[in-house]
């Protein structure tokens, strides 16, 4: 008799709809605000694009660990987060020893003129404050070209002197915050000056120059170790989207070469096809009394790559982490 009725009622269990059947896992139907949210979601992870309130963020309600200081470019005031950094072809490639103390070297010159720097934030708040020292040496590049007879040299028989150049850098910058963002210590703008003083050490007595250049020629006090050179930049970071930025600087060169006094223009566009991996491209105008001609452009173009993940800065009084 049980076996009867349980032939009976198992397909009429199958075959009849009853509300409490469509909560029960895995018969759970969706509903249409559910799908349509969940389909919403697919394709917004698929187009990269994150939440409104925070466009690095995905959706969702988890939180995102990725990186949301892109803005902070290597010659503005702030370090690199603790552990965290990019590897980059013609901008510095940085790396948070800790929070506020990062290394950086020039990746793309390392070859030709070794060097490595520290930077330290001082204070932050509505000013940040940093300074930069470090240590550069272009003799491996000079010797390289005297030995192939190149063209950097005055007299490609004349020996190499042993160079050691050192740099010490101020920064300040000034961010503003934008009051419409979810995450309010993160800058849409930033503003910075810096003063730096390079001096060249020789090691002996020969002395060769590089060949007069718009760009070279302004650094080779410090880079033949003749001398100091000063250098004061302005500089604007600027968010223009949240994958987009705009980069621009202007830097005034002083020291004991032809002209006395010269000024570079840069400008470039910083775009993140991915979330860690940018595109820049823009171009270099130098000016100034050295060659035939006053003024002389070349291209910019720069790949990086950011690794590490978001920490939260220690601010206020008590340096309590704010986010």
């Amino acid at each position: 008799m049980v076996r009867r009725a349980a032939i009976i009622l198992v397909p009429l269990f199958f075959s009849v709809s009853v509300p409490v059947e469509a909560q029960i896992w895995p018969f759970k139907k969706r509903s249409q605000a559910e799908k349509a949210t969940r389909d919403l979601e697919e394709r917004k992870r698929e187009a990269g694009e994150g939440n409104l309130f925070n466009p690095f963020q995905p959706s969702g309600s988890s939180v995102s660990e990725l990186r949301d200081d892109y803005i902070w470019s290597a010659k503005t005031a702030a370090t690199s987060y603790h552990k965290a950094g990019n590897v980059s072809i013609t901008t510095p490639s940085r790396y948070g020893l800790k929070e506020g103390l990062e290394l950086s070297t020039w990746l793309g010159i390392d070859y030709r003129v070794p060097n490595l720097f520290l930077k330290n934030e001082i204070s932050r708040g509505k000013l940040w404050v940093s300074s930069l020292h470090g240590a550069y040496s272009s003799w491996p590049g000079l010797n390289n070209a005297q030995e192939n007879n190149g063209n950097f040299l005055a007299d490609s028989v004349m020996d190499v002197p042993l160079i050691l150049s050192l740099k010490n850098q101020l920064i300040l910058s000034r961010p503003f915050l934008s009051s419409l963002q979810c995450n309010p210590h993160q800058p849409y703008l930033i503003l910075s000056a810096a003063l730096a003083f390079d001096y060249g050490i020789p090691f002996d007595s020969y002395s060769v120059y590089l060949k007069k250049d718009q760009f070279k020629t302004p650094r080779s006090m410090s880079y033949l170790g003749e001398g100091w050179l000063v250098t004061l930049a302005l500089r604007c970071d600027w968010q223009i989207q949240p994958y987009l930025y705009a980069r621009g600087e202007i830097r005034m060169f002083g020291g004991n070469f032809p002209g006395e006094i010269s000024v570079e223009q840069q400008s470039s566009a910083e775009y993140f096809p991915f979330s860690n991996l940018s595109v820049s491209a823009g171009y270099i105008i130098g000016i100034g009394s050295i060659e035939s001609r006053s003024l002389n452009i070349l291209p910019f173009f720069d790949i990086s790559f950011y690794f590490g993940k978001k920490q939260g800065r220690k601010r206020g009084l008590f340096k309590q982490q704010m986010f």
